[in-house]
């Protein structure tokens, strides 16, 4: 039965429902365009939580990239927490991988190399999926990949009960340091990335199970014969993704994109690292301000040279108008000397 929503929008047929939350197909009142709408049930989030809720929806209500589904609106209605996202026309790599058995590994390399663009943009911002799984990954009808369903809910999943929902329901593409307690980051949407493109590649999933669960705290990987089913190029950066240890898979999803353009994992060199480390301290020491480099989206690095040369330019101002002040000085000893 429709129902309406802060009389802008109506709920339509529905397509999940958790102990939590439900997620309905809807509209908007007075027009034809579908929306996807979830609500979380009465009772599941404090005061507290809304309230960081709401600035989450503002955050990525902000975001805009064709590789988004983008969040329309955030609030607490009488039903309960609401947020409405775009509806994305196409199938889900869920909905393909069940209909077709597997994209192969060209495809799924393509695919995966246009969610790694959408994830460097958003982790430059700060911003996680936090639930990257088949389910949330798109392809709509003009051939765009799409992200969907970033996770919102904030620290509702550190509540016992949604820990076990999480459990039984996105395990399977959960990072070992998220099975561990620990909170998602940006290595753990390119570990459950790496999951996601295995399977794509071979059409069976790299982890089932608990015991597959069990098997990625240990530092398991997929099996030894599924893995050898990938092209060798493929297999090392999967197998780079999947380490169990974050600080030993991609340091970006720019680097990961990169290695799979390349079809070779790229090495990163530590020389170059410290370098880098020691110019921002002598910088930060002499030039009296801090300089932060971003992890940028592919398109945004012309703006970080940018950024990088206008540093640049005003250490070197202020260097020679300290150098013209040391010869004023000693001029001035000179000739008062004399």
């Amino acid at each position: 039965m429709d129902q309406l929503l802060k009389s802008k929008y109506r709920t339509g047929q529905k397509l999940s429902e958790n102990p939590f939350s439900v997620t309905y197909r809807g509209s908007l009142i007075g027009g034809e365009k579908p929306v996807v709408i979830k609500i979380y049930k009465r009772g599941t989030l404090n005061s507290s939580l809304i309230k960081s809720m709401k600035q989450r929806v503002r955050d990525f209500s902000l975001l805009s990239h064709h590789g988004i589904a983008r969040l329309l609106d955030g609030d607490y209605g009488w039903q309960g927490f609401y947020f409405v996202r775009e509806f994305i026309d196409g199938s889900s790599l869920e909905e393909m991988l069940s209909r077709d058995g597997k994209l192969g590994a060209e495809k799924a390399q393509a695919v995966a190399g246009e969610v790694l663009e959408t994830l460097a943009l958003t982790h430059a911002k700060g911003i996680v999926h936090g639930a990257l799984k088949p389910s949330n990954i798109f392809i709509d009808r003009q051939g765009l990949v799409k992200l969907a369903d970033f996770v919102v809910e904030g620290e509702i999943k550190s509540a016992l009960p949604q820990r076990v929902i999480e459990v039984l329901e996105n395990a399977c593409y959960a990072s070992p340091e998220e099975l561990a307690g620990q909170p998602a980051g940006a290595a753990s949407d390119l570990y459950a990335l790496g999951l996601v493109l295995f399977e794509l590649a071979t059409g069976q999933p790299a982890v089932a199970g608990v015991g597959g669960n069990l098997a990625k705290l240990r530092g398991g990987l997929p099996d030894a014969a599924e893995l050898g089913r990938l092209p060798n190029y493929l297999r090392e950066i999967v197998v780079k993704a999947l380490q169990r240890d974050p600080l030993l898979r991609f340091a970006s999803a720019a680097e990961f994109r990169e290695s799979l353009a390349h079809k070779t994992i790229l090495r990163r060199r530590r020389g170059d690292q410290e370098l880098v480390r020691i110019f921002e301290s002598v910088v930060t020491q002499y030039g009296g301000e801090e300089i932060t480099i971003e992890h940028e989206a592919l398109q945004d690095v012309g703006r970080l040279r940018l950024r990088w040369g206008q540093e640049k330019h005003r250490n070197w101002i202020l260097a020679a108008v300290l150098l013209v002040a040391v010869a004023v000085g000693v001029l001035y000893a000179f000739l008062m000397g004399r």
